[in-house]
Order: C-alpha cells, then sequence, then structure tokens
C-alpha cells in the first residue's frame, strides 16, 4: 500500500475536483464522516442521501461512516475488520487501508477491455495502445514503467501534438517520466500522484500506485475518445439536418412552381375566345390533345415526386425524433390537391 501522504494526495486530488477543501490529516479529518461521504460521492458518481453536515455528536459521527460505508459495501466491495467506531477513533492503519482499497476500486472498476479484469483489462489496454513503440514492453505495472517511456507513448498515441515521442532520450528515464507527469496534468488534467523516484529510482515500483496512476491516463483518453465520437455525431446529425432543411425548402418552392403553373393554364382557358367554326374548333382541339400529352404528364410526375419527397422528409423527421413537417400556408399537401382537382374541373 502507498505510504500515507500518496493517499493524501490522491484524496484530496478527488476532492479538488469538486472544489472541496484538502485534507490536511486523513485519519482525524475522516473521523466524522462528512470527507468519506463526500470522496465517496464523486469518485462513485452517486448521492448518498442526507447525512449530518455538521455532526457535534459521536452518535452523529457514527452514522455519517456507516452511511459510508453500506454505500461501499453496496459497491461489493469487501471490509473486514472496519467498522464505524474504528474510523471516528481515528484508527490509522483500518482508515488508510480502507481509504486505498477504495480508490484502487473505484478507479478501475469500470475498465473493461475483451471482458478482462479491470486489472488484466488495463494492462491489455496498455499493450494495444503502445504496441507500435518498439522501445515499450508493457508486460506488468511496476518496471515497465521505469523508464517512463510507456507514459510517453501512451500520451503520443493519443495526443501526438502534445509530445514528441520520437525526439526523446530513450535513455533518459528521469527526463521521460518527468515530461509525462508535467504533460499529463497541465493538458490532460490528470493530477501528479506519483514522484519521479517512486517510479525510476525505486527498487520495484509500488503495482497498485502505478496502477490507479495509469489507469487515470485510460480514463481521460475514454473520454477525449467519446467526445470526438460525440463530435463526429454531432456533425452527422447537423448534415442530415441540413439535408432534411434542403429537402423541405424544395419541396415548397417545387409545389408552388406547380400550383403557380396550374393557376396560370387555367386563367389562359378562361381568356380563350371559342368561334364555332371547325377550324377554330380543331386548333383548340390539338392544343388541349398536345397538353394533355406534355405539360399535363410533365406535372403528373411531379405531383407525383412531390407525394415520395414528402414521405422522405416525413421519414427522416420520425427517425430522429423531430415534429411532422408542416410547410408554409398556400404550399401543402391540401393546397397541391385543391389546384389539381380545380385543374381536372377545368378540363
Amino acid at each position: 500500500m502507498p505510504d500515507a501522504l500518496n493517499i493524501v494526495c490522491r484524496v484530496n486530488a478527488r476532492l479538488g475536483e469538486n472544489s472541496l477543501p484538502p485534507l490536511n490529516n486523513i485519519c482525524t479529518d475522516f473521523s466524522d464522516g462528512t470527507a468519506l461521504i463526500h470522496l465517496l460521492e464523486i469518485i462513485g458518481d452517486a448521492s448518498l442521501g442526507r447525512f449530518n453536515h455538521n455532526p457535534r455528536m459521536r452518535i452523529q459521527k457514527v452514522e455519517n461512516v456507516n452511511l459510508a460505508l453500506d454505500f461501499i459495501r453496496s459497491r461489493n466491495i469487501s471490509l473486514t475488520n472496519i467498522g464505524a467506531e474504528d474510523i471516528v477513533d481515528s484508527n490509522h492503519k483500518l482508515i488508510l487501508g480502507m481509504i486505498w482499497i477504495i480508490i484502487l476500486r473505484f478507479t478501475i472498476e469500470d475498465i473493461n477491455e475483451e471482458g478482462l479484469s479491470a486489472m488484466d483489462g488495463l494492462l491489455l489496454w496498455c499493450q494495444r495502445k503502445t504496441a507500435p513503440y518498439k522501445e515499450v514492453d508493457v508486460t506488468n505495472f511496476s518496471y515497465s514503467w521505469q523508464d517512463g517511456l510507456a507514459f510517453c507513448a501512451l500520451i503520443h498515441r493519443h495526443r501526438p501534438d502534445l509530445l514528441d515521442y520520437h525526439a526523446l532520450d530513450k535513455r533518459d528515464a528521469h527526463g521521460n517520466t518527468a515530461l509525462a507527469f508535467e504533460v499529463a496534468e497541465r493538458y490532460l488534467g490528470i493530477p501528479q500522484l506519483l514522484d519521479v523516484e517512486d517510479v525510476v529510482d525505486a527498487a520495484k515500483p509500488d503495482e497498485r500506485s502505478v496502477m490507479t496512476y495509469v489507469a487515470q491516463y485510460f480514463h481521460a483518453f475514454s473520454s477525449l475518445s467519446k467526445a470526438e465520437t460525440a463530435g463526429r455525431r454531432l456533425g452527422k446529425f447537423a448534415d442530415v439536418m441540413q439535408s432534411v432543411y434542403d429537402m423541405q425548402h424544395d419541396y415548397e418552392a417545387r409545389v408552388g412552381r406547380l400550383i403557380s403553373a396550374i393557376h396560370t393554364q387555367q386563367g389562359d382557358w378562361r381568356r380563350t375566345h371559342f368561334e364555332a367554326v371547325y377550324a377554330s374548333a380543331r386548333t383548340l382541339s390539338d392544343a388541349f390533345e398536345k397538353y394533355k400529352g406534355g405539360i399535363k404528364r410533365t406535372w403528373t410526375d411531379e405531383k407525383i415526386e412531390l407525394d415520395t419527397l414528402l414521405g422522405n422528409i416525413q421519414t427522416k423527421r420520425v427517425t430522429y425524433n423531430l415534429a411532422p413537417f408542416v410547410p408554409k400556408p398556400g404550399l401543402t399537401p391540401r393546397d397541391l390537391e385543391t389546384a389539381w382537382n380545380e385543374l381536372a374541373a377545368a378540363e
């Protein structure tokens, strides 16, 4: 288990996410249960409900801690030989062990790679992401990270704009690790919970400490991937909506032109002067036959295409949970049908 200072740093980093004050002494500051509840709500992404925000009596502190312990157990985290009284009485060893178990479980519990356990899944994720880097061989969460190159490779693989992996001095373990830690904290929001010396100079870096730190990379880059995916989906949605709006505009414009053409034709017929002579009757008859075989057939095809276009518009809008398209007054399907019936009557 990491030392107390390391655990305090991790706890304060998480509390800082909600602008909560940092802890000075992890044992005494957890004794009334409030800081523990706040920590669990942040890392568990859930509300624990009502609790005593300013407990003064011992029984109120015990109630707070029991609420926190019940939540921990509800997440299938086993806590043995620790009760609310141990935390209220500031049992140093038990509190450090409990907090470390909580941090470890909540940090990696949602990591899933091909159905493997959290630890194995995280290791597989690291291996896949660093595979293109020949100097990196991740086989564990201790020795594999001592030269700093695995950290740098993870950053470069996802954000090559932040770090030039190929320009690194591969022999400078301290420099590479320090660079990765600095870039991760400044640009990725990953707090530096490890010292360079904890990784590079240790005979064997603490496996759990490295694992929980690396898990922050997984979460940061997973969020980045989700944001990029959401951006692509939003862009696709915008393209689809633009297409729908273009189709709607096209529909209204074409309906307007067709209705206008129908009204114009009817006006022409009303202005036609009929003479009771064969030549005049023949000319008008030929013109009407030409109209039926030409203009009317074109208008019929256009009306059919407009019906299809309107159906496509409504289908797309239903697909994206949008209200049905209602054309402007004078350009609705009913307006077109009325004009069409009037044309038939005029014929």
